[in-house]
């Protein structure tokens, strides 16, 4: 398959992570034969906007026009992928696999912002992320076929934002940052829960498994029973 024939995945890391946490995924996805753009952004400093502004022009450089694109993004890279999409209507798209994506925000992001210790410490896109914020209320879901896979794994030791967890969110079902509930839109194709904590699934190989199946059939593997409420 020629370069010009082949189909093109643009991945998305999550909120202070980069590039390299989306690595495992980006050589599977090579191994299939995709072009892929594992994009960097800079989360930490710059608002959502110029966020996607910045994106938008490097997948503009990057993307072959007359391919579709596929996205996948974990965390923040899934609202970011939602941006994107409403933003450019003249690109060809494919399908879209978010990963623990806080779709309708998070209250783990309102209990950050509302004590010192973590609001002086958090990067500002952070208040993009709270349920009731304008960003969460405004952003259009996305308008092709889109697979979410929720962790349900609450507590890591090494990751503080989940000590927290429970707390910030009354015990809700969670990956110990995104509640369950909250990962879902309601144009979404296909949702499955998978054993993982939100910060290291997207280095899982059944996780990996999945997502390649959808970018490739439109629906996850039957090795994970959907779910639809």
């Amino acid at each position: 398959m020629s370069s010009s024939e082949r189909p093109q995945a643009v991945i998305l890391h999550g909120l202070g992570r980069g590039p390299r946490s989306m690595q495992k995924i980006a050589l599977a996805l090579e191994e299939q034969g995709y072009r892929v753009l594992n994009a960097n952004y800079h989360g930490l400093t710059e608002n959502y906007q110029s966020i996607i502004q910045s994106l938008a022009k490097t997948i503009n450089q990057w993307l072959q026009p007359d391919n579709p694109i596929h996205f996948v993004g974990h965390s923040f890279g899934g609202i970011l992928i939602r941006g994107l999409l409403a933003a450019h209507p003249e690109w060809k798209k494919g399908r879209c696999v978010m990963l623990g994506s806080p779709n309708k925000g998070t209250q783990t992001a309102s209990f950050m912002l509302s004590h010192w210790w973590f609001k002086h410490f958090v990067p500002p896109v952070t208040a993009d992320l709270t349920p009731d914020s304008q960003l969460i209320d405004t952003l259009p879901e996305p308008d092709i076929e889109t697979g979410i896979i929720a962790g349900n794994v609450k507590f890591s030791l090494i990751v503080p934002v989940s000590w927290y967890y429970k707390k910030a969110t009354d015990n809700a079902p969670g990956d110990g940052v995104v509640e369950l509930s909250n990962t879902q839109c309601s144009t979404m194709t296909d949702f499955i829960v998978m054993p993982l904590h939100h910060s290291f699934m997207m280095w899982d190989s059944e996780l990996i498994h999945e997502v390649l199946h959808f970018l490739a059939h439109g629906r996850f593997s039957k090795a994970y029973q959907p779910i639809t409420s």
